[in-house]
């Protein structure tokens, strides 16, 4: 058993360690608590992952969006020189 790098023996000895300094009867409310800072904690860690995973989609959007652009540049430039040409050869 390995939770966060914790062994099952070093897991005894914190929980031992946590018996003798806080006491039996609050021991179990020490436990809720962290169960619910624990929660928190994932629930912020999984928001954060969510807008850094946007942010890369975003990039990635605004990079199609500059290529495309790019395109547009270029067809732009040779329909301007068609055009021209065009005008040129009519005069």
């Amino acid at each position: 058993m390995n939770i966060l790098g914790v062994g099952g023996f070093e897991l005894i000895m914190i929980f031992i360690i946590a018996l003798f300094i806080v006491g039996p009867a609050n021991l179990l409310i020490l436990i809720r608590k962290t169960r619910i800072i624990y929660s928190e904690f994932k629930k912020q860690r999984d928001e954060l992952i969510s807008a850094v995973e946007q942010s890369i989609e975003i990039d990635d959007d605004i990079k199609e969006l500059e290529n495309l652009k790019e395109s547009l540049n270029s067809i732009s430039d040779k329909t301007t020189k068609s055009i021209r040409k065009i005008k040129k050869d009519l005069d």
